[in-house]
C-alpha cells in the first residue's frame, strides 16, 4: 500500500561548507580510531605472511585425527609387480629386498625337511619344539576368571623364551606372555617348531603386500570394492557388504600378526598408520568402531582387536583411550541375561559367531594390560553352556535352538579353551577329534572353519595338531593367486567358492588366510607338549 506523499519530506543537498564543517568534526573526533584500526589489521596481516603453510604432500602421508609420529623421510615402497620370493633369514625383517620387484613366479614344491611327509608323527614336522621341555611356550592357560594376571602381557624382546609383563601366572590366568610368539627372537625359534615354513612365510609376505597395495587413500579398505594404488585394479572378488570398518580391521590384523605396527620400522609402518587413523577418526564417543555400519557388533568386535594389539603391541599412549573404549562398548553391549551378543548392541539373545569376535577382542584386551570386568567372562561361559552340543560338550551351534555346525564348533571350542579348559578336557578332546573328520579340503572351502579351528589345533600341539596342519597350510599356499594384479590374495570363488566369499569378498577371504598361516608365533600354544600323552589320550 502506498503512503501519502505528505509523509515524505525532501531532505536539502548539503553544501560544500556544511561537508568541510562535517569533516572538521569527524577528524577531530573519531580518526584516531580508524587510524589504530588500520595498524591493526596491517600488523595481522604481516603476522600471517610469515606462518609456513602445511605441504599438502607431507598431510597425505598423515593418518587422519590419529597424529603418528612417522619419519617424514620414510619412503612407502611401490610393489607393482613382485614375487612371493624367498624369505628374510629372520622372518619378522619383511623388507622389499624380501619381495623383489620382478614378474611373479610360481610356487615351488614344500621341500624342506620340516615339510616332511612321514606317516609317523615326528616334532620337526611342526607339532613341537625340538626342546619342549626346556622353552616355556605355554605362554598363558586361558581366560581364567578367578586368577587373571594384574598387568599387562607384552611381546617379548628376544630369544626363545622370551614375553614379560607384570601380570602373575595365577591359576590357569594370564602369564606375562601375551604377544611373545610376535617378538624378534621368538618369531623364528616359534615359526619353526609350530611347523611354518619358508612357504608359509612368502605366502604370508603375499598376502601383507597385496594389502598394502588396494589401500584407500583415507586409509581404510573395502570388501565391496578395490582400490588399487598402481593400476586400474582388475582383482575381482568384491563381497556384497559396504562395511569400510571391517575391512579395515581384517586388513590390519595381518600386520600386526607380524609384528608390523605403525612404530616398527619395515615397509608398511604408513599402511598400518593410516588404517589405525580410519578406525580412530570415526570411533564413536560411546567407544563404538563400526563407523555406521548395520552389523555393528560383529564389525566392531573385529576393529577392537585391532586397536587392542596395535595398542598390545606398541604401548603406544595415543591408543589407549581408543581401545579400552572400545572393549568398555562390548562389556556395555552384551546381554546380560544370556551372556551373548548379537548385531546390534545390548540385542537381546545372541549369536555363536559374533560372540567369537567380541571374546576374541576381550582375550586381546586383557593381553595388552587393559581392563576387562570378570562379570563380562562369566555372562561368556552362560552363552557357550547354552549353545553347547555333542556327548561331551565339545560341539556347539550357531544359536541354542540350531544344530552344531563345524564352524560354530570351531569359535565355541576355542571360546571354552580361552575360557579356562584344560588340554584334557572331555569337551576339548571331543571337539578336536570332530575336526580331524572335517579336514581342511579346497573341493569345500571354509576359510572362516579353517580360522578358528586351526587356532584350536595349535593349541594342542601333537600329532593330531601335525596332521592338520600339513593339511592347511598345503591348501592355502596352492590356492593362493600367483600373478597379476591379484597376486598375493585368495580368489573367494576360486578353486571353489567360500561360503563368507559373497559377503565378505576377496579383503575378508585374504585376511583369514594370511592370519591362519600366521598361526604359528600369532598367539603362544595354550598348552605344552606331554610328550607321554597327546590329547586324544
Amino acid at each position: 500500500m502506498n503512503k501519502p506523499a505528505e509523509q515524505f519530506k525532501v531532505r536539502k543537498i548539503p553544501s560544500i561548507g556544511d561537508i568541510k564543517t562535517r569533516a572538521q568534526v569527524w577528524w577531530a573526533s573519531d580518526s584516531r580510531y580508524m587510524a589504530i584500526s588500520m595498524t591493526g589489521h596491517a600488523l595481522i596481516l604481516l603476522i600471517i605472511a610469515f606462518i609456513p603453510m602445511a605441504n599438502p604432500e607431507l598431510l597425505k602421508q598423515e593418518a587422519p585425527a590419529f597424529e603418528a609420529k612417522v619419519d617424514q623421510a620414510v619412503v612407502e615402497p611401490s610393489f607393482e609387480q613382485f614375487e612371493l620370493g624367498e624369505p628374510p633369514l629372520d622372518p619378522t625383517e619383511l623388507s622389499t629386498e624380501s619381495l623383489t620387484i620382478m614378474e611373479p613366479v610360481a610356487m615351488e614344491a614344500q621341500t624342506e625337511e620340516i615339510n616332511n611327509d612321514n606317516p609317523v608323527f615326528e616334532t620337526r614336522g611342526g607339532g613341537a619344539s625340538a626342546d619342549s621341555k626346556s622353552m616355556s611356550i605355554g605362554g598363558f592357560g586361558g581366560f581364567d576368571i578367578d586368577a587373571i594376571g594384574s598387568g599387562p602381557a607384552v611381546r617379548g624382546g628376544g630369544g626363545t623364551g622370551a614375553g614379560f609383563g607384570s601380570g602373575g601366572p595365577g591359576a590357569g590366568g594370564f602369564g606375562g606372555s601375551g604377544f611373545g610368539g610376535r617378538g624378534e627372537g621368538m618369531r623364528k625359534a616359534m615359526l619353526a617348531s609350530g611347523g611354518g615354513t619358508a612357504q608359509t612365510e612368502k605366502a604370508v609376505q603375499g598376502g601383507l603386500v597385496w594389502f598394502s597395495r588396494h589401500q584407500n587413500p583415507d586409509g581404510s579398505w573395502s570388501l565391496n570394492k578395490h582400490y588399487c594404488k598402481d593400476r586400474v585394479c582388475t582383482c575381482g572378488g568384491e563381497g556384497d557388504l559396504q562395511q569400510n570398518a571391517a575391512a579395515t580391521a581384517f586388513a590390519l590384523l595381518p600386520f600386526l600378526a607380524a609384528n608390523q605396527t605403525h612404530e616398527s620400522e619395515g615397509p608398511f609402518k604408513l599402511t598400518v598408520d593410516r588404517g589405525l587413523g580410519y578406525l580412530v577418526k570415526n570411533q564413536k564417543p560411546t567407544g563404538d568402531l563400526s563407523a555406521g555400519g548395520a552389523q555393528v557388533m560383529y564389525t566392531h568386535g573385529l576393529a577392537a582387536i585391532a586397536m587392542c594389539e596395535a595398542f598390545g603391541l606398541t604401548k603406544d599412549k595415543r591408543l589407549l583411550g581408543p581401545a579400552q573404549l572400545a572393549i568398555n562398548f562390548i562389556q556395555n553391549a552384551q546381554d546380560k541375561e544370556t551372556g551373548g551378543w548379537w548385531y546390534s548392541p545390548g540385542q537381546k539373545g545372541g549369536d555363536t559367531s559374533v560372540f567369537g569376535w567380541q571374546l576374541m577382542a576381550l582375550k586381546s584386551a586383557q593381553m595388552s594390560g587393559l581392563t576387562v570386568n570378570p562379570a563380562t567372562l562369566a555372562g561368556a561361559q552362560k552363552w557357550l553352556k547354552s549353545v553347547s552340543k555333542g556327548q561331551k560338550g565339545g560341539l556347539f551351534s550357531y544359536t541354542p535352538a540350531s544344530g552344531a555346525t563345524p564352524t560354530m564348533s570351531s569359535v565355541g571350542l576355542l571360546a571354552t579353551q580361552y575360557l579356562g579348559a584344560q588340554r584334557n578336557d572331555p569337551r576339548v578332546i571331543e571337539g578336536m577329534n570332530y575336526f580331524l573328520t572335517q579336514m581342511p579340503n579346497p573341493k569345500a572351502r571354509n576359510c572362516y572353519y579353517w580360522y578358528y579351528a586351526t587356532q584350536v589345533m595349535h593349541n594342542l600341539p601333537g600329532p593330531e595338531w601335525d596332521r592338520w596342519n600339513r593339511e592347511m597350510r598345503r591348501v592355502l599356499i596352492e590356492s593362493q593367486v600367483k600373478d597379476g594384479c591379484a597376486v598375493g590374495s585368495w580368489d573367494p570363488n576360486q578353486p571353489t567358492p567360500d561360503p563368507h566369499g559373497k559377503t565378505g569378498g576377496r579383503v575378508m577371504v585374504t585376511a583369514i588366510a594370511t592370519l591362519t598361516l600366521e598361526v604359528y608365533y600369532r598367539y603362544l600354544p595354550l598348552y605344552q607338549l606331554d610328550p607321554e600323552a597327546t590329547a586324544s589320550k
